[in-house]
């Protein structure tokens, strides 16, 4: 709502094309969380708050876009009925103002962090009219408009021949960005279902189930939070619905703008896919040896992301898109992991430190590489993967990274600039350097349990070949720098 949409943005992200390319992925089904149907005869309190005057009692001059209109909270511009909430724009004195509309948000009443909204509405057309359907961030956590950002679904002005949706994001104004696309159409002409999908790395816009836009989290960020990828948009939003008149990006009504004029919503939807999580149900201590096929729950972009929509190895987990396929190690592997493509590890961290992240990999290709993620912040540089030689034979490659204790979600993206750098993968851990155990520390009984039982960890030094005097070395050199000598 905030800025002039100026141009369409190009989709320029490898994750924004290859879904539009391919289609959708297979991914876990939305689910109904909220909905308003507007059926009764007031307004709902409990899902909406009516905004009142010229934004003055919001810390802003003239809505901060320089409009003309009075927001009341009157039945002549606010109306519930007949299954529809319908907001009229009046040209009309009214203290100190000439024009009168309505202004509602569900701030601290519908707040919500990633789903696919859907809404049914007619907008109406003129010059200066202004309607929109926008999202503002319910917390100050990255400051002030536009560091801690804005999803606009719906906006049109004048004419209403174009339907746009934006987002505005970077720094605080003056010092803020947009990004914003638009589809063509007489949408003035009737109601038309005006949907925005919002999920960690990706969102998206469409109208009447064809998508006309997308923005990826490669695009947007926030001066406040420059480590944080997801950033600004990680953090719950809420609704606003209004009808605006004149102001920066429209301009000024004119004889020939039709008064009243309406903006009719009959239904806003939010639905939500279940919640993210580890594919065992239970967190995997972090230590743990983790299978690459047991990638999180929740469903493409949420969870995983694949440039294909079908699983090609089709022997488990089926109804995913990431492609798992029969190891020559045992059990199962990701395969062909490609360039831009990730999966998510929800992992119980045990303590705050330093950990290897190994990876297991297979490859004939030369010059792949990868990145480590935990909770949205990279935690390691891009790091290379030679070749391991063929497709079914693996190694073991690490490195480290920095962990804070409890839930983590870990992220590991094939990096790779190139098409055609691909790789399986078998298995991931994160090993405290030495711990023999598994017990989240190194000492004594590393050793003890490194010599008698070979459990849990044993090739200490990473190089891939497990319990040789390589190993044992580099474990007692661990232990001596805990000051715990053997």
């Amino acid at each position: 709502m905030f800025g002039m949409l100026k141009r369409p943005d190009n989709l320029c992200a490898l994750g924004a094309i290859a879904i539009i390319a391919s289609g959708a992925c297979a991914q876990t089904a939305w689910v109904s969380v909220w909905a308003d149907e507007f059926n009764g005869s007031v307004l709902n309190s409990s899902n909406w708050e009516v905004m009142l005057g010229t934004g003055t009692n919001y810390g802003l001059t003239a809505w901060g876009n320089n409009e003309l209109q009075y927001y009341t909270g009157r039945t002549q511009n606010l109306t519930v009925g007949s299954g529809m909430l319908t907001i009229t724009a009046r040209a009309e004195s009214y203290f100190g103002s000439s024009y009168t509309s309505a202004r509602i948000r569900s701030l601290n009443k519908r707040d919500f962090t990633y789903g696919r909204v859907e809404a049914r509405m007619k907008v109406p057309a003129g010059q200066g009219l202004w309607p929109a359907l926008w999202m503002l961030p319910s917390t100050t956590t990255y400051g002030g408009w536009a560091a801690g950002g804005e999803i606009d679904i719906l906006e049109t002005v004048n004419a209403a021949d174009q339907a746009h949706g934006t987002i505005h994001h970077g720094g605080q104004w003056p010092s803020n960005q947009q990004i914003g696309g638009s589809l063509a159409g007489n949408w003035s002409a009737d109601f038309n279902v005006y949907a925005m999908e919002w999920e960690p790395d990706e969102i998206r816009w469409y109208v009447n189930g064809s998508q006309y836009f997308a923005v990826t989290s490669n695009q947007w960020f926030s001066a406040n939070a420059t480590s944080n990828d997801r950033a600004p948009f990680d953090r719950p939003f809420h609704f606003l619905i209004n009808l605006a008149v004149g102001g920066n990006w429209p301009g000024n009504p004119n004889a020939s703008t039709p008064f009243p004029a309406q903006f009719q919503i009959d239904y806003l939807r939010m639905l939500q896919r279940p919640a993210q999580g580890p594919a065992t149900g239970t967190a995997p201590r972090a230590t743990a040896r983790i299978e690459a096929e047991n990638f999180d729950v929740g469903g493409a972009t949420f969870a995983y992301f694949d440039t294909e929509a079908s699983n090609v190895g089709g022997v488990l987990r089926t109804q995913e898109a990431v492609d798992i396929e029969v190891c020559s190690e045992g059990g199962h592997n990701v395969g062909w992991f490609r360039p831009g493509e990730w999966m998510e590890y929800t992992v119980n961290v045990p303590r705050t430190g330093r950990y290897e992240f190994r990876l297991r990999f297979a490859t004939p290709n030369s010059s792949c590489t990868y990145r480590v993620a935990a909770n949205g912040v990279d935690v390691s540089p891009i790091t290379l993967l030679f070749p391991s030689g063929a497709w079914q034979t693996y190694r073991t490659q690490k490195v480290n990274v920095d962990l804070t204790s409890g839930v983590n979600v870990i992220r590991l993206t094939n990096t790779s600039s190139v098409a055609g750098r691909e790789y399986n993968i078998n298995w991931i851990e994160l090993v405290v350097p030495g711990d023999a155990d598994g017990d989240g520390s190194v000492s004594i009984e590393d050793l003890y349990a490194f010599e008698n039982s070979r459990a849990s960890f044993p090739d200490v030094d990473g190089d891939g070949t497990a319990y040789t005097a390589f190993d044992r070395a580099t474990l007692i050199r661990l232990i001596r720098a805990t000051d715990r000598t053997p």
